[in-house]
């Protein structure tokens, strides 16, 4: 339908809503993630000093606390408000309301500084009765202790709530997306892709005409602005659109080259994005080169009964060699053997050359060959096990010890389809690829090609130690979904 000179493209939810505008919205609370998070913090820290007062007990000479009941009562109901305005101070109540996206892992350092202030407090309030009154409530053992158990139990709990309580307790928010053409319909498709973010796209409009009118007659909680508009156009709809209850987000017009590892700066108030530097300098590969071996050693140490049991359950399943070895592109360009458990018949790389009817069966786009599991004939039964649980790449840790591979880097495609990346694309072999990445994290073979290639492109000119960790840690429930795996 039109609405002025845009265009109102809707989805079935959308339908609903221009059919019936005045009818009330879905099931659920349309507010309160703030409680619910300040709730779960306060269950989590109280766990966590629980926690340090049985190890205290267990570990140390003395009592892990002798003041009396009473007290211990009262400082509690005064810590609890405390505790949360210190949680607010660092904008960790924040970021469910101003974030689409919004990971636990990333708060991980904020909860980690708000957790080293309080313990300090505790500490210095506990030394302060220690000299009055020749009481205790917590030493620096116990403030260690503390804080180590609950940089665990916080973002656990925050995890837990965003990922099983939201989705079934919180209104999904309603999103209109304003622009056309590929910039809209990216934008649209990567919402539509990831439901956590608790966003239904009601529609998209082509131009800036009566977006006000649209944002109140459906009740839209979100303006995302993906357009190419002139600064005038674009300022006056942002200041008409101002409400307490409403989000307005923009894509950069340099959105290729944007990160969230960019700095925002001001020149007398004049906002100035500044990109971080194309670059790996020798230390910070040092660095990531110890952190791959260190944790590629153990994990081979640990896991080694697994896969001693996987390579028999392959060997007895099917005929041929249990470790699959195919040449990748590595760093610079260089060729190494990648090596994998098998999950196909011996005959599969013929068949994928010589069958022209089985190549037509291809599931995705670019130079990649892809069917999804359970409908690839190439697989073993057992293969198609390994590829759902990512048990195959188990043995890609080997590649990590012994350096051509990284725990976390850009995607090792295969030497003919890595050949056909060119241009600033090529930046991605400026580092060693991985057995994880943002690919894996954000759809794995669910994205397109290009995609791939343009993520591991930010992945390269924007790395740190703490995007690793992030990456790793992210990829756990990746993998246990088995969400872009075949």
């Amino acid at each position: 339908m039109r609405l002025g000179r845009g265009r109102f493209a809707v989805n079935a939810m959308a339908e609903q809503v221009v059919a019936a505008p005045a009818l009330q919205r879905g099931a659920g609370l349309s507010r309160g993630r703030t409680w619910f998070l300040a709730a779960g913090d306060v269950l989590a820290l109280a766990c966590a000093w629980a926690v340090t007062y049985v190890v205290a007990e267990e570990i140390g000479p003395l009592p892990a606390v002798s003041a009396p009941l009473w007290l211990l009562l009262g400082i509690a109901v005064v810590a609890v408000p405390l505790w949360l305005a210190l949680f607010t101070a660092y904008d960790l109540y924040d970021n469910d309301s101003l974030r689409i996206s919004v990971s636990s892992i990333d708060e991980v350092r904020d909860i980690f500084h708000a957790l080293l202030v309080g313990s300090l407090v505790v500490m210095v309030v506990s030394q302060g009765l220690r000299f009055v009154a020749g009481w205790w409530i917590s030493s620096a053992v116990e403030a260690a202790i503390f804080a180590t158990t609950a940089i665990v139990f916080v973002p656990l709990v925050r995890g837990s709530l965003r990922s099983l309580v939201f989705p079934r307790v919180m209104q999904r928010r309603k999103t209109l997306i304003v622009g056309g053409g590929a910039e809209a319909e990216l934008v649209q498709r990567k919402l539509e892709r990831h439901p956590e973010y608790g966003l239904d796209v009601v529609g998209v409009v082509e131009s800036f005409d009566d977006i006000a009118k649209l944002v109140e007659l459906h009740n839209v909680d979100r303006v995302l602005l993906a357009c190419e508009a002139g600064h005038d156009e674009a300022l006056d709809v942002v200041r008409t659109m101002r409400r307490p209850d409403l989000q307005i987000s923009i894509v950069p017009r340099y959105s290729e080259i944007f990160t969230a590892h960019a700095t925002l700066d001001d020149i007398e108030g004049m906002p100035l994005v500044t990109l971080p530097p194309i670059r790996l300098g020798r230390s910070a590969r040092v660095l990531k080169r110890g952190f791959d071996m260190t944790l590629s050693g153990l994990a081979l140490a640990l896991l080694s009964p697994l896969l001693a049991l996987v390579a028999l359950a392959i060997r007895i399943d099917s005929p041929g060699p249990a470790i699959f070895r195919q040449p990748r592109r590595g760093r610079g360009g260089s060729t190494f053997s990648i090596a994998k458990f098998r999950t196909m018949h011996v005959d599969a790389e013929r068949r994928r050359l010589q069958d022209a009817d089985f190549v037509a069966q291809n599931e995705v786009d670019g130079p990649l060959f892809k069917i999804k599991t359970g409908r690839d004939p190439r697989l073993t039964r057992l293969g198609s096990f390994l590829r759902r649980t990512s048990l195959d790449e188990l043995p890609q840790l080997w590649n990590v010890l012994r350096g051509d591979m990284s725990l976390v880097g850009p995607r090792p495609f295969v030497v003919y389809e890595a050949d056909q990346i060119t241009g600033w694309g090529g930046r991605r072999l400026d580092m060693t690829p991985g057995i994880t990445g943002l690919w894996q994290i954000l759809g794995r073979n669910d994205l397109p090609f290009e995609e791939m290639v343009k993520l591991d492109y930010l992945y390269v000119t924007n790395w740190s130690v703490w995007w690793d960790l992030k990456i790793l840690f992210r990829t756990i429930p990746v993998v246990l979904t088995g969400r872009g795996a075949y």
